[in-house]
Formats: C-alpha cells, sequence, structure tokens
C-alpha cells in the first residue's frame, strides 16, 4: 500500500510538470476599471508583448478624457493559465473616490480568471481610500 500511495504521488507530480499553460495572445487587449467602463462603452487598451517563456510585459490605460479619469498599467506578468502574476504598477484616479487623488498599487499583484468570464479580473480590488472595491479587468 505503502509503496502504490508513493507511486501515485510520483506519477501525479511527472503529469502536473508536463501541463502545460496555453501561451497569452500577444498584442492589443481591452482593459477596463468599471467606474469609467459605466459611463463610458469605450474600454481602453493594453498591449501585451511576450518576452520570454510565459512571461509577457503589459502597458496600457482606460480613460475619460472630459472627466479626466484614468487607470493606467505597466509591468510584466508571468502566464500561469487563469492567473496573471503581476508585477509592475497599475494607477487609477477616479474623481468620486479616494478624495480625487490618484490610488497606485506597485509591486506583485495577481490577476484571475474564473468560471466562464472571459476577462482575468485584479485580485487586490480595495481601492486606497478603503472602503471601495475596483474591479480592473484585462480581457482576453
Amino acid at each position: 500500500m505503502k509503496y502504490l500511495l508513493i507511486a501515485t504521488f510520483l506519477l501525479y507530480s511527472l503529469i502536473q510538470t508536463h501541463v502545460t499553460v496555453k501561451p497569452v495572445r500577444t498584442g492589443a487587449h481591452s482593459f477596463t476599471i468599471q467606474w469609467i467602463s459605466f459611463n463610458n462603452s469605450t474600454p481602453g487598451k493594453v498591449f501585451i508583448k511576450k518576452i520570454a517563456e510565459d512571461e509577457y510585459s503589459i502597458q496600457g490605460e482606460q480613460r475619460d478624457r472630459k472627466a479626466n479619469e484614468y487607470v493606467t498599467i505597466k509591468g510584466t506578468f508571468l502566464n500561469r493559465g487563469s492567473i496573471l502574476k503581476f508585477n509592475g504598477k497599475i494607477i487609477s484616479k477616479i474623481n468620486s473616490i479616494n478624495g480625487g487623488q490618484p490610488c497606485e498599487l506597485n509591486g506583485l499583484s495577481i490577476f484571475k480568471a474564473s468560471g466562464k468570464r472571459q476577462y482575468w479580473r485584479l485580485q487586490q480590488m480595495l481601492n486606497c481610500d478603503g472602503l471601495t472595491t475596483d474591479y480592473i479587468d484585462i480581457y482576453f
């Protein structure tokens, strides 16, 4: 029985190391924060470029120029399938949130696609004001 458990574990480990992650499509992708998308049907854009095996650069924004509101993103991410491990900077500025001041998120963040959603959603959703939830999405 002991050997069967060990063999099962080794087989499972072998299978997991050979599971390939589907590459992320490079080029332009839609990018949104719900506060701008609610009033503006035009999504922002990010540009994704492959820089290494399962590693990509990303840069872009969504803006409402009339209201001077925006969300920007710049950095790199590791593709883990339904999870993107992002490292970089995300800045959002919405006039009615955080006293109208920019909210800056630096360093490691996680984007996750779940269920049948066609986007990865930022999992660190709390705005700098400590009260507001931001939905920042990168579409497939």
